[in-house]
């Protein structure tokens, strides 16, 4: 289980985490306590993720695809922002080589 992700994605909810504990029937300070011992009551994981709009099921994965999933949450699918960025890059390069053949020519 993962619920580091609670903190990470905690930031992004208004109010910070300690409006997410309160608005999940829970004190901060027992959230901090679940967050720090990676152990939490079945019934308080399934108010935060409904809180965060996230699926519960994103706390039992492991940290690589913790990290993807938490991309998707926060800025949805990103898979087609890399290929536009290889895109780019080439495009940079094949620039590059251009105006080399044109400084030479």
């Amino acid at each position: 289980m993962n619920l580091q992700l609670i903190k990470q994605y905690g930031e992004h909810y208004p109010g910070g985490l300690r409006k997410l504990a309160v608005d999940a029937g829970m004190s901060e300070g027992n959230l901090h306590r679940c967050i720090r011992n990676n152990k939490i009551q079945a019934n308080d994981l399934e108010a935060i993720s409904r809180l965060l709009n996230v699926e519960v099921k994103i706390f039992f994965t492991d940290a690589a695809k913790a990290k993807e999933t938490e991309e998707n949450v926060l800025f949805g699918d990103i898979s087609w922002l890399h290929e536009k960025i290889a895109l780019l890059e080439q495009r940079i390069k094949d620039k590059d080589e251009l105006i080399k053949i044109l400084k030479g020519a």
